[in-house]
């Protein structure tokens, strides 16, 4: 193997931009597939997390680098990071070969190399790579399954390696359907989304808790995966107006859907989007089941951030409202933006905590 690019002297960034130090914006598996590039002039990334294999193609003077990415974190980032612009992402652009970062949803991962089958017209050379502890025995079955040639290449720095070719194909991607008899709903969720199969349990001790809400004009739903919260609001209110962000494409997808079969004509909006950044609006209600991973990664970095976002877009009389992971004690995080904390409910598990500025 060729001697790595040396990510250090790049400078990048990870997205959110405040985060725990000890996080980097790259790993040996980004070292790992970068080293694989010669000379080709069109590639195709998928699951680029903060950067690196599109700064590492920019350094192999790759012509077009195109990209397949379902989180704008990891897109907001690559653009902070990129040296040269424009990219753009994939929509049926011939390609020369592609680097993929393993994720850790399988589903998202079968319906990306599906969509991309669907572009070709001949096998497409494709490098698959992940830190060791990440990657499972269903990874190497998903590549077996809609690829040839599949070769295990030596582990590296506890980075795994595969060399497969992607073959034609016309599959088409479908949602699945998780029902919610209690509240008379079929959510359909698309592959990669957050709980794909079934309930998430933090949602839904939140929502069996939902008549504690006050009734509210205008809710955000922050994180707001396949719309799970807002659809049982909107039974409870059904004249409130609903603000969904989510920063996965595949969660957007799914609340668009699971909206358009449970509730079509509700007043919601769906917006792909880091959380409230930015968002020059105040509401009435906002709702956040907060992640605690990023990607692979263990963190709390992306709730304090949505925290923070939601104290700007609250007034006085406004209410946030979060479920969480017991362990993680977000009550006394939250008493550096907001004056009144209070634990509403709680079980073995999870907390429900109200906060007020």
């Amino acid at each position: 193997m060729d001697a790595p690019l040396d990510f250090a002297k790049l400078a990048l960034l990870r997205y959110p931009v405040k985060h725990a130090k000890e996080l980097r914006a790259w790993d040996a598996a980004d070292e790992y597939l970068a080293a694989q590039l010669g000379a080709e002039s069109d590639i195709i990334l998928l699951n680029d997390a903060f950067g690196a294999l599109h700064c590492a193609a920019e350094q192999a003077a790759c012509e077009q680098i195109w990209h397949i990415n379902d989180s704008w974190c990891s897109r907001t980032a690559i653009a902070s990071n990129a040296q040269r612009v424009p990219f753009a992402y994939f929509s049926e652009q011939r390609a020369d070969i592609g680097l993929v970062k393993l994720p850790k949803s399988l589903s998202l991962l079968d319906a990306q190399l599906r969509t991309l089958a669907q572009s070709l017209t001949q096998p497409l050379l494709l490098y698959f790579s992940g830190m060791q502890k990440h990657v499972s025995s269903g990874h190497l079955d998903l590549i077996k399954a809609l690829c040839a040639e599949v070769e295990y290449l030596p582990t590296w720095r506890k980075a795994r390696l595969y060399k497969a070719w992607l073959q034609p194909g016309h599959d088409d991607v479908n949602a699945c359907t998780v029902p919610v008899p209690e509240l008379d709903l079929q959510l359909h969720n698309v592959p990669g989304v957050f709980a794909e199969q079934k309930i998430d349990i933090g949602s839904r001790f939140f929502i069996e808790n939902f008549a504690r809400l006050p009734a509210a004009s205008t809710v955000a739903d922050v994180g707001c995966g396949n719309g799970l919260l807002s659809l049982t609001y909107h039974r409870l209110h059904p004249a409130a107006q609903l603000y969904l962000y989510d920063e996965s494409l595949a969660a957007v997808a799914s609340a668009q859907v699971s909206f358009a079969h449970n509730a079509p004509a509700a007043t919601v909006h769906i917006l792909h989007h880091d959380g409230l950044a930015d968002i020059d609006q105040q509401f009435d209600l906002i709702l956040i089941n907060p992640p605690f991973h990023q990607q692979n990664t263990v963190t709390t970095d992306i709730a304090l951030s949505m925290f923070a976002q939601a104290r700007r877009c609250m007034r006085a009389d406004s209410e946030l409202w979060i479920v969480a992971n017991r362990h993680l004690n977000y009550q006394q995080d939250l008493k550096r933006w907001f004056k009144s904390v209070e634990c509403v409910a709680q079980n073995a598990k999870f907390v429900i905590i109200k906060a007020k500025i």
